[in-house]
């Protein structure tokens, strides 16, 4: 059997430990970005369960007509509703 590695602990080369923490939670992102698992400013967003074959379906749907699962569920919504 050979002998372990010992691996060095990572240092914070000349930061101090909080300012390295700082440095780290700063995060460059776009207003938009931030808001990547939010609803667009002026919306809600809306979770549903759907059986495995209508999610499949509706998936196709989406690659047929070039648009997005939101873009059919939104048309059909607005059919609904204005009824």
């Amino acid at each position: 059997m050979s002998k372990p590695t010992t691996l060095a602990k990572p240092t914070l080369d000349k930061k101090t430990k909080s300012d390295a923490a700082l440095a780290f939670a700063k995060v460059k992102t776009s207003p938009a970005e931030k808001r990547s698992f939010f609803a667009p400013e002026g919306h809600r967003r809306l979770t549903i369960n759907l059986p495995e074959d209508m999610h499949k379906k509706l998936r196709l749907a989406a690659v047929e007509q070039d648009c997005t699962a939101t873009d059919i569920i939104m048309r059909l919504l607005i059919k609904e509703l204005s009824s």
